[in-house]
């Protein structure tokens, strides 16, 4: 039985995360605030010895990887990008105001928000409001999401050796996906991982449908 230790830093600061736009697999350059907030996760995490480093393949989560990976002590190793560890897919809401595709996708259902569709149903649930609001249908659907998530989580751990720790520098809702599946001690409801913060998650191999047992042992640490 193989088991790995998987440090998750969300990528720095956005000029879309300043508008509050939705920031799937489009890309907004980091701000001066996101470049500083990369450095001081690199020095937070100076110290930490990682096996190897990883990124989602869009250019704010590989930008931010490169920041902290500069100010490690041991390795300052290419992060090795994984497209299946970036954002889920908002399709023609990308780009878009976040309240007001949220308010379109939830109409609906009777509700007005993500989180109330998560709390009436589930994470999945919101994902698929989505999906059914897109005009084209672009956006990820829940199953769609979780899928990619659970063959970029197998990847890692395939990829890895037993009692490996991992970076991975990935996104927001990516993460709070893997809170809510794998962490139900924490709130990812309400609470949402911050710029450059730190969630841990432990994947050890077993015999189920995804190939792996997971659990997130600390969430959104700053």
């Amino acid at each position: 039985m193989k088991t790995i230790t998987v440090d998750l830093v969300r990528h720095g600061q956005t000029l879309f995360n300043i508008l509050d736009r939705l920031q799937g697999w489009s890309d907004s350059p980091l701000t001066a605030a996101g470049l500083e907030t990369a450095d001081a996760t690199g020095q937070r995490l100076q110290a930490v010895r990682y096996d190897h480093y990883y990124s989602s393949d869009l250019k704010r989560a590989i930008d931010t990887a490169h920041h902290v990976i500069a100010a490690n002590q041991f390795s300052h190793a290419e992060p090795t990008q994984l497209p299946d560890v970036r954002e889920v897919y908002f399709g023609s809401f990308e780009g878009a105001d976040n309240d007001s595709s949220w308010i379109k996708a939830a109409q609906p259902l009777g509700l007005h928000t993500q989180a109330e569709i998560i709390k009436q149903a589930s994470f999945s649930a919101a994902r698929d409001a989505m999906h059914a609001a897109d005009p084209l249908h672009l956006s990820e659907d829940g199953a769609t999401f979780e899928h990619r998530v659970d063959r970029g989580l197998k990847a890692l751990l395939d990829q890895s050796q037993d009692g490996q720790h991992l970076l991975v520098v990935t996104h927001s809702t990516y993460i709070r996906s893997l809170v809510f599946r794998f962490g139900p001690q924490f709130d990812p409801l309400t609470v949402f991982p911050g710029n450059g913060s730190v969630t841990t998650l432990q994947l050890q191999s077993a015999t189920t449908p995804a190939g792996f047992q997971a659990k997130i042992t600390a969430y959104n640490q700053q």
